[in-house]
């Protein structure tokens, strides 16, 4: 064993904890556990690292971390980051959820854990051979595509869990549905929301010492956010109101594969002097990033839809941050998300994959600064009041003690 066993009292499965490497990386699920240090537990995190088989011949994210087998601490919070087999693209869950349980066990085995708490379902599914083992409650909390797309892809794998977990945490009533369709029991499952740090996060009060009108999305660069949606609207906008290419800015951070694709439509439309894609992911100051973009932006636009392949949302956090900015929201009816954006009020929902009706929702915003910046206004109080993280903790303080 290579800690005391009177250490740790809960156990938190999380892949892709962050790291001073990668600090945009489950920024909810880290604040959660310095939140339990704060209660008074004693928080151990397993961030399961895949090594992944013929891997210098894959385009990886560079979000994956060295392995580590001795405990290491993030911001004074202890993790270990324990290698194991996966096969990439989610092949083969079989092969890999066997060698994902092993290295659960192996780290997680201390006799002093009181509650393990697994995040996202193909963790969950790992970490019941070790809640049989220590005899103790398994939360598993799921987020979006555990329960969508990729559910039905584990669903032969996720009976062993349903009868063995003892609660199910969803984000949203739509995710609820999800894993009710999924055959898990409804009695089990319970709507956690996700919060954040209002102090982080100041109102804009910048209107504004320039004339542009400035739009940012904040996003992994994947299809189902809907950014190449966004920038048709753009093109549209242009199109019909040439002179508005003078004042619109959008900035587009983030990172990932879809990158190459909207680098080419970016070109195609010809919207190099208004669009600029800025990198946040794997770098040190990602979250540094994220918060300056906000500071400067008058509207924040997500238009994630769901995709042919079935993957869909949770609850974006980051859509949490641009209302806690002050920021008006242009977003889908997608998901969890109008469990967040109180439509007409913190921002304009439309349908998902309709270029047409982003481009009325920008030019409604630019044409009525009163609008603007009373939605903004509303969408502060609106995470002060329903997805403030302290608020949410105490919550799940409560869940965990209950349990215990």
């Amino acid at each position: 064993m290579i800690y005391k066993d009177d250490d740790f009292d809960i156990l938190v499965i999380r892949d892709y904890y962050p790291s001073y490497q990668n600090p945009t990386n489950s920024t909810w699920v880290f604040q959660q556990v310095k939140y339990l240090q704060k209660s008074g537990y004693h928080p151990l995190v397993i961030s399961p690292t895949p090594i992944i088989p013929f891997r210098r011949y894959l385009s990886l994210p560079s979000t994956y971390e060295k392995p580590n087998t001795n405990i290491d601490y993030y911001e004074n919070t202890a993790v270990i980051r324990p290698p194991y087999i996966k096969i990439p693209d989610n092949k083969a869950p079989a092969f890999t959820l066997k060698n994902l349980s092993k290295v659960i066990c192996k780290y997680g085995n201390s006799k002093s854990i009181r509650l393990v708490h697994s995040h996202f379902g193909q963790n969950g599914i790992a970490a019941v051979k070790l809640k049989k083992n220590l005899n103790v409650p398994l939360i598993t909390s799921f987020y979006g595509y555990d329960s969508g797309r990729l559910g039905k892809h584990f669903l032969p794998y996720y009976n062993n869990l349903k009868n063995n977990g003892d609660l199910f945490l969803v984000l949203s009533e739509d995710m609820k549905k999800d894993l009710i369709n999924l055959g898990f029991p409804k009695e089990k499952i319970l709507i956690h929301h996700l919060g954040i740090d209002i102090n982080e996060f100041n109102i804009n009060n910048k209107h504004k010492n320039d004339n542009l009108f400035n739009l940012l999305t904040i996003a992994r660069f994947d299809e189902g956010k809907g950014i190449h949606i966004v920038l048709d609207a753009i093109n549209l906008l242009f199109k019909l109101n040439p002179s508005m290419k003078d004042v619109i800015k959008y900035h587009i951070v983030g990172g990932g594969k879809y990158e190459e694709i909207l680098k080419n439509i970016i070109n195609k439309y010809d919207l190099s002097n208004n669009v600029e894609i800025i990198h946040n992911l794997g770098v040190k100051n990602g979250r540094e990033i994220v918060k300056n973009e906000l500071s400067k932006a008058d509207v924040f636009i997500l238009c994630s839809y769901t995709t042919k392949n079935g993957t869909k949302e949770g609850t974006p956090v980051v859509l949490m941050e641009a209302q806690a900015c002050g920021l008006p929201c242009i977003a889908t009816k997608h998901a969890g998300i109008p469990e967040i954006i109180i439509n007409g009020e913190t921002g304009i929902l439309i349908n998902e994959n309709n270029s047409e009706e982003i481009y009325n929702a920008i030019l409604t915003l630019y044409n009525n600064n009163e609008l603007l910046h009373n939605m903004g206004e509303k969408g502060r109080e609106n995470i002060i009041n329903n997805f403030n993280y302290k608020k949410q903790m105490n919550k799940l303080d409560i869940i965990y003690r209950q349990l215990i």
